[in-house]
Parts: C-alpha cells; structure tokens; sequence
C-alpha cells in the first residue's frame, strides 16, 4: 500500500441494505473519514467514541476500567443501533476499532439475518504515525476526559507494535486505506470506491 493511496477488492452481490464499517487502530483516521462518508453519502454514522461519550455524560466517568466497561456497552449499543437499521433496510456506517476475534462472528450474524451486505474500509498507518498522533490528541484536551487517553499512552505504543489483521472475515467488499498523510489521501477516489460498491454512479 503506497502512502496517500488506497487498495480495494469488492465482492459483489445484489444484497442490500449496505453496513459500512469503518475500522482499524487508534489515531488512524476513522471519524474524520466516516464524517465525511456521512455527509456524501447521506448515511448515518454511529461512533463508539460518541456513543460512550453519551453514556459518561449521563453515567460520569472516572477511571480507566470504567471507561472500558462503558467502551463494551458502547460496541452493544452500536450492534443493536445497526440492527434497527438493518431491520428497517435502511444502510449505516459504524466506526470504531473493531476488534476481529470478538466482532467478526457479530457482523456474520447481522449479516444473514438481514440480508445486508458489508463494506469495511480499514484505515492504517505506520506505529510512529499513530503513537505521535495519538499523543498530540490525549495533550491536546480536545476529547471528552472520560476517555483517558493519556492513562492509555503507557501501554500504546507495544499494542501498536502488534502484527494483526484489521480486516474481519465477513465476505464483501475490503477497502485498505493509508491514512499517514490526510492531505495526500485521496479521498474522491475512496468515496468513489465506496460508491462503486454500494452499486451508486457517479455523476
């Protein structure tokens, strides 16, 4: 994968709706790309980072196991917002680091029992990228404090140094993107891959 450019392969077939998810490590990228989707696509988008800031400002935060323990209802809540889309046949992005080993066999699930069918866009970039952009993110202040970003730095950089696989073996359509550098990211060739995959045309 070169930097600023993107890899796709798609598995087509005439199941709709669609179930857009965008996922990968942390500090890659994903909101920013799935503001975007949202906007161009006209489809909504649920976050995990949104949902347990929802759950922290009703709830209240205070250490890290709590803000684990709300990250686990966050990934509940998003499953059971995607199947009240998909039971609607209605399409949605989902963004959050997905974890395979617990989240594949869910997407499977959604899957058959919907119909539906799945794009992943899987954003990446190298370990410095993501270890110097988290940081910059936890200093800055900007995210809600019940995340604990800066209680999480200890242990990042040896998790971003683990050789995994980010993509889920759930069939449709992979979209890999190099998100090292967003302003040579191409994005309208992203959203036209997307397109191409939701069967849409181009104008």
């Amino acid at each position: 994968m070169q930097p600023g450019g993107a890899f796709w392969r798609f598995e087509m077939s005439e199941h709709e709706p669609q179930l857009l998810i965008v996922t990968g490590r942390p500090a890659a990228g994903k909101s920013t790309l799935s503001r975007r989707l949202s906007r161009d696509l006209g489809i909504p988008c649920v976050s995990k980072d949104s949902v347990r800031e929802v759950l922290f400002s009703a709830l209240g935060w205070k250490d890290r196991e709590w803000a684990r323990l709300l990250g686990r209802a966050s990934i509940n809540i998003m499953f059971h917002l995607a199947e009240a889309q998909l039971e609607a046949g209605c399409s949605l992005i989902l963004d959050n680091s997905f974890d395979p080993s617990l989240s594949t066999l869910r997407f499977r699930e959604l899957k058959t029992r919907y119909n539906a069918e799945t794009i992943q866009l899987v954003c990446d970039s190298d370990q410095e990228t993501l270890f110097d952009r988290f940081r910059a993110r936890a200093e800055a202040g900007n995210r809600h404090p019940g995340h604990g970003d800066n209680d999480v730095l200890g242990g990042l950089r040896a998790y971003l140094a683990r050789e995994m696989s980010l993509a889920m073996d759930i069939g449709g359509s992979v979209i890999e993107i190099d998100t090292t550098d967003f302003s040579t990211m191409d994005y309208p060739a992203v959203l036209h891959a997307v397109r191409c995959a939701m069967r849409y045309t181009e104008a």
